[in-house]
């Protein structure tokens, strides 16, 4: 690793705002799909109509799931915004700093 390596400011800004925009687009789509369960399973009973809930909580779930990691990459770009004039070492100190913080586990 080289002591004179900084971060800049404009390509973290970038990706903060590009993680931002694919969470609003995941969580559209989610919405969209929901309002394609929802048209495909009207007039659905019983195991069929069970089919479909099961289908939209899985949508759901998984959607829980995508948000909250986006958010844990938001933070963490986000935070390395603040990193802007550090060198080499203390991105790597920050990002194991992060690694250990238990939200790499969700």
């Amino acid at each position: 690793m080289t002591s004179n390596f900084g971060l800049a400011d404009d390509p973290v800004v970038k990706a903060a705002n590009r993680i931002s925009e694919t969470a609003e687009a995941v969580s559209r789509q989610s919405r969209e799909l929901a309002d394609i369960i929802a048209t495909v399973s009207a007039g659905w009973t019983g195991v069929g109509a069970g089919g479909f809930v099961k289908a939209q909580e899985d949508i759901n779930t998984d959607h829980d799931k995508i948000r909250r990691l986006l958010g844990v990459l938001h933070h963490a770009v986000s935070e390395t915004k603040n990193l802007s004039n550090a060198q080499d070492e203390d991105v790597r100190q920050a990002f194991a700093a992060a690694n250990k913080s238990g939200l790499n586990n969700l």
